[in-house]
């Protein structure tokens, strides 16, 4: 495998992007590792691990979106080796949220790692949280009741 391999598989998730803010998750879980160590930490939720949970995960977040479409990504870095590879990047994309006819935008910062499986790369990892601007450090502290 060469680095125009693990390019497509960048390319082949962004695709996949593409159904998944329609409403359809298929496309992205089909990008993702059947490992049992495959995990996601998507905004919506805690780090999910194993193929199960990350399916479920990304079919819930998928079914919160129509009519959506990808308004364009920011490549930060990428970098591959034979085996292992990733891309950070934010992606910015726009769909139609349950109750409302808007079109809403949303940014996400992201981390994918992707390996070599067998004859293909699959996500090993992916990482997606809102923090695309500078923010201050207080909206990082962790709220809990106090007794």
């Amino acid at each position: 495998m060469d680095d125009t391999d693990f390019n497509s598989a960048i390319e082949g998730f962004r695709q996949a992007l593409h159904a998944f803010v329609k409403g359809d998750s298929k496309p992205v879980i089909e990008c993702f590792s059947r490992r049992d160590d495959v995990t996601l930490g998507n905004p919506l939720g805690p780090v999910r691990r194993g193929p199960a949970e990350v399916d479920r995960a990304i079919e819930e977040a998928a079914s919160l979106l129509r009519d959506g479409s990808i308004r364009g990504f920011e490549e930060v870095s990428r970098y591959s080796t034979p085996d292992l590879g990733y891309v950070v990047q934010v992606e910015r994309t726009q769909a139609r949220l349950p109750g409302s006819e808007d079109m809403i935008p949303f940014a996400l910062r992201v981390t994918l790692i992707f390996r070599r499986e067998e004859e293909t790369w699959k996500i090993a990892h992916r990482h997606a949280d809102p923090i695309t601007t500078a923010r201050p450090i207080t909206t990082v502290i962790e709220k809990y009741a106090s007794d």
